[in-house]
């Protein structure tokens, strides 16, 4: 595993030894942002004039993949699934979707109405919004189902926002941080705040993460030099942690350790159960570092997506691949040649589906396709086996019955005496011919009951397969009814509720109009009394 850290340079460390493994740089000016994919195999960085570039590591060297063609680009961020769709923010405050195979736009998202340069880019835990933080201060939800703005979430106490990003489990939780020193906990479904820190730095806030071990554990850094510890669910300050070094980012793992990023180009390493001091002090850049990012933990689950790098060797003998690494297709790699090992797509499994309505609300079982396409591929096998044993016991049949024409039912149904039968006079070659008849007619019983017995077996599993079959398309029948009157009881909830407030407007429009009718009353009371005083 790696922790990556970038300035003029990318830099990557082993995480175990902290020794310097890699570096990349081909660009002048400090790097704006790096990130690793979900998968943990690819690193995306944008460089300072905001170009966006897709690395592996994977090789000896880092090694660059492909560029994203889309201009006045300035930020970007892999999706949390896997390494196909990327979301791109431009200078403008347009953001669009890259998909990394076909190397196409998929989708662009409406501009919103104050537009600005994206700075922040950031998916929620289940993939189904989108947060595009401006340099205006507004944060943007794109919903991934709708493809639309569903909200903008402004926050009061500043307009400049120096870090946002989703909490990694709830997906409706979104931390923002700014240049004020507040630290802010959005909830996207009621936009009100769930926890306000204000001035919590005493200097504009760097970086947030989220821990990984806990959920309810948060750290920021700030120019102040000083880390704070969260309890996001009781609401208040853990820890505050003081160092010597400007702090301009900061990164977590699952293994508990905290790497920050320093303006002097140094990265320290606490261990989050002890942050009395660093226990590692790294010092590979000369440049301040702008970003800190580990390695994700590498998924055990098996993916149907191809992995992005082509193992392409020129005037070398074929390798024996491992039998863990399987794919060597690279999406990314440039090359007119086609590839030494021609894939076949349909053979490695159903691609994500972009946008799924099911997808979207968690009620599709896209994870099992996989699963499902190999047990229909065996099941197809098993039927073919079967085709071709019944078509060799056809065969069987129709020899029989050419070779035995005594063992006919039409010479049995007419009463004619079978040589067979004769009780005297029966000669060598006749008992011969008689043991081989015998024989044949054994046989032809084993076919038969062989025959019924497949016939028994494939009725059975023809029987089980549409069992299978109706129960997922009863399984998908529900999901999608339940997904309805879920809908529909928001709906008439949001009706209601709008029913309340119109009948409690209509009370007070009530109430307003029989009051003005007794002021009329009463100033007419006070006309005629007027009037009488004059007469008098």
């Amino acid at each position: 595993m790696y922790l990556s850290s970038i300035s003029s340079r990318l830099l990557l460390y082993d995480t175990i030894s902290w020794d310097l493994k890699k570096t990349y740089g081909c660009y002048d000016g400090v790097m704006r942002d790096i990130s690793w994919s979900d998968d943990s195999k690819y690193i995306l960085q944008v460089n300072s004039i905001g170009l966006i570039e897709i690395l592996s590591p994977a090789d000896h060297d880092v090694r660059s993949l492909q560029h994203i063609p889309i201009k006045d680009t300035w930020s970007a961020s892999f999706h949390r699934d896997g390494h196909r769709n990327i979301a791109v923010g431009t200078k403008s405050g347009i953001v669009k979707i890259w998909d990394t195979k076909n190397k196409t736009i998929t989708k662009t998202f409406p501009t919103p109405s104050q537009p600005s340069c994206v700075s922040f880019l950031s998916y929620n835990a289940k993939n189904t919004s989108l947060a595009a933080t401006m340099l205006n201060g507004d944060t943007v939800i794109y919903g991934l189902v709708s493809n639309i703005p569903v909200l903008t979430v402004k926050l009061t106490c500043s307009n400049s926002i120096s870090a946002m990003k989703f909490h990694h489990e709830s997906r409706s939780l979104l931390g923002l941080a700014t240049d004020e020193g507040h630290v802010v906990l959005r909830d996207i479904t009621t936009n009100k705040d769930k926890a306000f820190f204000e001035n919590i730095h005493a200097s504009p806030v760097s970086d947030i993460s989220f821990s990984l071990i806990n959920k309810d554990v948060m750290l920021s850094s700030g120019y102040d030099k000083i880390i704070q510890v969260y309890d996001i669910r009781l609401h208040n300050v853990v820890s505050t942690v003081r160092t010597s070094y400007t702090l301009s980012s900061l990164a977590i793992n699952a293994d508990n350790q905290v790497a920050l990023g320093t303006k002097n180009g140094h990265v320290l390493i606490y261990d989050l159960r002890d942050l009395t001091s660093p226990f590692k002090v790294l010092k590979g850049h000369e440049d301040e570092i702008s970003k800190v990012a580990f390695q994700p933990t590498r998924r055990k689950t098996m993916s149907a997506e191809l992995s992005l790098r082509e193992e392409v060797e020129i005037n070398s003998p074929l390798k024996v691949q491992s039998p863990v690494r399987t794919r060597t297709s690279d999406m990314f790699f440039v090359n007119d040649t086609p590839p030494r090992h021609n894939l076949d797509v349909s053979a490695l499994g159903p691609e994500n589906k972009a946008d799924s309505f099911l997808v979207m609300l968690g009620l599709d079982k896209s994870n099992v396709e996989f699963d499902d396409d190999q047990n229909k591929s065996n099941e197809e096998r098993k039927s073919d086996k079967h085709e071709l044993r019944y078509r060799q016991l056809d065969a069987e049949k129709n020899i029989s019955k050419v070779s035995t024409p005594l063992n006919s039912r039409t010479v049995e149904n007419f009463g004619f005496p079978s040589p067979l039968c004769i009780p005297n006079g029966v000669s060598d070659d006749k008992k011969g011919s008689n043991s081989n008849l015998s024989n044949i007619k054994l046989n032809n019983n084993n076919v038969q009951s062989t025959t019924s017995t497949i016939d028994t077996k494939a009725t059975d599993e023809l029987k089980d397969f549409i069992k299978m079959t109706l129960s997922d398309v009863s399984d998908d029948n529900r999901n999608y009814f339940l997904h309805i009157m879920m809908a529909l009881t928001k709906q008439k909830l949001y009706l209601e509720k709008q029913l309340s407030c119109m009948n409690q407007q209509v009370q007070n429009l009530v109430q307003n109009q029989n009051a003005l009718v007794e002021a009329n009353r009463k100033l007419a009371l006070q006309i005629d009394q007027l009037k009488l005083q004059n007469n008098f």
